[in-house]
């Protein structure tokens, strides 16, 4: 056997070893529209925190959506990280004088801190559930989404639940891109290992973070996260070295994100990342893409130029890859024809990840929530390392 072919023989094997796991971590996932976890002798108050800034055009779908929830005892804060905007009119106008309903405003950031994360702090600050959900500005739920997690979570005795929520793109390319994020996440993150307390694996959701206050309290808090731009897997990681359980579901059917809506937004949006690959030079993320490129392109390179067993390899990876990229799409969004675009959302993502690289290391820093943070400060802040 040829050396081309040896290494394309073992390109493919790793493909079809990655696919696997990939299925195997798809299909551990538990799903909150499939739980019917009793009602609990109590409902505890919940405390639901929204960090808005900007969030005009969806803040007021977020607030009708929560205050619509049928839960029996909850309140509902939404802090105005300094919008320039009309958020606040907004959000005020769509609670209609709602009881639940109070309104924080932020009007300068303290220093060494993220606004996000701040935004969360003064929440948590103000909140008086025995349950705090920290969610994002334009994120909404269906009447009923408090009631089961809950449920869930009392019954199971979790501590902290982080709800993967579907995600509404609204753009065929920014689709072909999430298809290869959600792979590439459920590849990396064992919901199993997640769950098991032996386990250092831990996982958030920004858009949906529901916390046992005295768990929360017996962490750092977001003191610890302040300059931490993965602040929902920090959280899940302080719950767990708390002794507190932490698990990650499907909430597709509950909760849901409006995502980047055409490209541009997208290459923006995603700047802030840079941050995180800024340590390493350009070329060595741009060539770690090509390698990566190479090994999942070898099935098709196989077809061409291998034998007669090579090809037949080559077609099941490449098969079996393809119908992994379906299922992350289709199982998050309901859509699957983008997934068949991998190629093109995988080479935008790569010059997205490239150019927010470059663009932090020039400016020795990054532009998040209307701020410039220094490259030096975000890397002392660090908490979540990859």
């Amino acid at each position: 056997m040829g050396v081309v072919q040896t290494a394309l023989t073992a390109a493919c094997v790793f493909v079809l070893a990655e696919t696997f796991v990939f299925f195997l971590h798809l299909a551990s996932l538990r799903s909150l529209s499939r739980m019917q976890p009793p009602d609990p002798g109590r409902w505890p108050k919940v405390s639901v925190i929204l960090a808005a800034r900007n969030e005009e055009r969806d803040i007021s779908d977020a607030v009708t959506s929560r205050l619509a929830d049928d839960y029996p005892d909850f309140e509902l804060i939404v802090v105005d990280d300094r919008s320039t905007d009309a958020t606040a009119d907004r959000a005020a106008a769509a609670a209609r004088d709602d009881r639940r309903f109070r309104a924080i405003r932020i009007e300068a950031l303290p220093p060494a801190w993220l606004g996000k994360v701040h935004a969360l702090h003064r929440g948590a600050g103000e909140a008086t559930g025995e349950w705090l959900l920290f969610s994002d500005g334009d994120v909404t739920v269906r009447p009923g989404t408090l009631r089961r997690a809950i449920a869930h979570c009392v019954d199971e005795r979790i501590d902290m639940l982080a709800l993967v929520p579907a995600f509404d793109t609204g753009s065929f390319m920014v689709d072909s891109v999430w298809t290869v994020f959600m792979r590439a996440l459920c590849v990396l993150v064992d919901p199993r290992a997640v769950r098991d307390p032996r386990s250092r694996m831990s996982m958030g959701s920004g858009a949906f973070n529901l916390v046992r206050r005295d768990v929360f309290d017996s962490t750092p808090g977001f003191e610890q996260l302040r300059m931490e731009t993965g602040d929902d897997v920090g959280l899940g990681l302080m719950v767990k070295r708390a002794g507190g359980s932490v698990e990650m579901i499907d909430g597709r059917d509950y909760a849901s994100v409006p995502m980047y809506r055409d490209v541009g937004q997208f290459l923006r949006g995603i700047e802030k990342n840079g941050s995180t690959t800024a340590i390493m030079p350009s070329w060595v993320l741009a060539l770690a893409f090509v390698l990566l490129a190479a090994v999942l392109l070898s099935p098709v390179a196989a077809i061409a130029v291998g034998g007669h067993w090579l090809r037949a390899l080559g077609a099941f990876a490449l098969v079996a890859y393809n119908a992994a990229e379906v299922a992350a799409l289709w199982v998050n969004t309901r859509r699957w024809l983008p997934a068949l675009a991998w190629p093109a959302g995988f080479a935008l993502m790569a010059y997205g990840m490239v150019r927010a690289t470059w663009l932090a290391r020039r400016n020795r820093g990054v532009v998040w929530r209307g701020t410039f943070y220094p490259l030096a400060d975000l890397a002392r802040g660090r908490r979540v390392s990859l």
